[in-house]
C-alpha cells in the first residue's frame, strides 16, 4: 500500500521547484486547479482519449537501459498524455501537493464513497467536485475525501491509478519552470 503521506512530500517538493508556490498561492487556488484537472478528465471521456498504455509499456521496455529524457517524454505525449487516465493521475498530484504543503493526513481511516457504478463518469466526477468544495469539511477532509473518490472512481474504471500517478510524476520532473504556465 501506498503511504499518501510520503507521496504528498515528494510530489510538494517537485512542485516547489517547478514554482508553483511562489507567492504562497491560497487553498482554493490549489482546489481550483484540482478542479480544472477533474474537467479536463471530463473533456478527455468526451473525446475517447484513450491512452495506449501497451504500446508505451513495450516501447518503453525497448528503452529501459537507454532511455533518454527526451525518449521518456516524447513515449508519454504521444501514449498517454491527456488521456482520461492521465487527468485523474494529475487531480490526485495536485491534491497530493496540497497535502503535502500544508502537512495534511492523508493516511486516515476510509468512509463511505459517493462514487458508483451507478453514475457515469460525469455524475461522479461532479459529485467529487461537490465534495470537494463543501465547507462543511476541513481541508484536510476535503483533500482526503477527494483522493479517495478519484481512487474509487479509478477502480470502476479499472484505471491503475498508482501506475498513472507514477508516470506523470516522472514527466513532470522534467517539464520546465510552471510547466511554461502563469501559474
Amino acid at each position: 500500500m501506498i503511504d499518501l503521506n510520503e507521496l504528498a512530500k515528494e510530489v510538494h517538493a517537485n512542485s516547489v521547484e517547478k514554482g508553483f508556490w511562489e507567492g504562497d498561492p491560497s487553498d482554493q487556488h490549489f482546489l481550483m486547479l484540482v478542479i480544472t484537472e477533474l474537467s479536463e478528465a471530463i473533456e478527455a471521456d468526451r473525446k475517447c482519449m484513450k491512452p495506449d498504455i501497451k504500446r508505451y509499456k513495450y516501447l518503453m521496455g525497448e528503452y529501459t537501459s537507454e532511455c533518454s529524457p527526451r525518449t521518456f517524454e516524447h513515449m508519454f505525449e504521444v501514449y498517454l498524455k491527456d488521456s482520461i487516465q492521465d487527468e485523474l493521475a494529475d487531480a490526485f498530484i495536485r491534491l497530493l501537493d496540497l497535502a503535502g504543503a500544508r502537512n495534511l493526513n492523508m493516511n486516515r481511516a476510509n468512509f463511505t464513497n459517493i462514487v458508483s457504478k451507478k453514475k457515469t463518469f460525469t455524475e461522479n466526477i461532479y459529485a467529487i467536485i461537490k465534495d470537494l468544495t463543501n465547507n462543511k469539511y476541513s481541508l484536510e477532509e476535503q483533500v482526503f475525501y477527494c483522493l479517495s473518490q478519484i481512487s474509487r472512481l479509478a477502480e470502476i474504471l479499472d484505471i491503475s491509478l498508482p501506475w498513472h500517478v507514477e508516470q506523470k510524476m516522472k514527466y513532470n520532473k522534467l517539464r520546465e519552470y510552471k510547466h511554461g504556465k502563469k501559474y
